[in-house]
């Protein structure tokens, strides 16, 4: 019988950046009230789901919608599991980018590997290390189920790696808190797709403000 290493990924709960189409990157920023209601109801959703470990990204809005979900199960870090380091970006909106570095904003918008945003990862190194977080999964937690709390960012780069597609930018829909589960089997060496970017948890005021 083949084995499975189970793999449910989170995104953390709505800022006040994510209303305001801000970019975080790997600044810390608090969850809002509508964040705070989302965290709530994910971790109602899910604490009684079996996990084996429970990891986050060491970003605080990453790591209180964690410990929502994990109650008083243990929390472990790391930040392998943060969002893109987008350097000099971090607190401007896309418009701004645009103006500001307007030939750094078309390489990165034409999803080139190799751009590089100033100051932070090149979305080679970020797709890179989206591997590694699946490469470590599978050999420190064979056979296991493992819930990682992430970021938008993230989560979409670990998809397009699971599925070995290259570099796709940011057309896959990760919605504040959404559930998403991936399996593995070690004997074919593929990743499956069980559910993505699933909400269904939330109710009419905790409605994700979007990607």
């Amino acid at each position: 019988m083949d084995q499975y290493t189970t793999l449910y990924l989170v995104r953390h709960g709505e800022t006040e950046a994510n209303v305001t189409n801000t970019l975080q990157g790997q600044s810390d920023v608090l969850l809002n009230e509508t964040g705070l209601r989302q965290a709530q109801l994910v971790g109602k959703r899910l604490r009684e789901k079996p996990f084996d470990e429970i990891w986050s990204s060491d970003l605080s809005r990453a790591a209180v919608t964690a410990r929502e979900i994990a109650g008083t199960r243990e929390v472990k870090y790391s930040a392998l599991l943060r969002e893109w380091d987008l350097g000099e970006w971090v607190g401007l909106s896309w418009s701004d980018i645009a103006e500001k570095y307007p030939e750094e904003s078309r390489k990165f918008s034409s999803g080139d590997p190799e751009s590089l945003v100033p100051g932070g990862e090149s979305r080679r190194q970020f797709y890179d290390r989206a591997a590694q977080v699946l490469q470590w999964i599978t050999r420190d937690f064979c056979g296991k189920t493992v819930l990682c709390v992430s970021h938008g960012g993230l989560l979409r780069a670990i998809f397009y790696a699971a599925a070995e597609g290259g570099f796709h930018g940011n057309f896959l829909r990760t919605d504040n808190t959404c559930v998403c589960c991936l399996k593995y089997a070690h004997a074919s060496g593929k990743w499956q797709l069980v559910c993505w970017n699933d909400t269904s948890h939330l109710d009419s005021q905790a409605l994700s403000s979007g990607w």
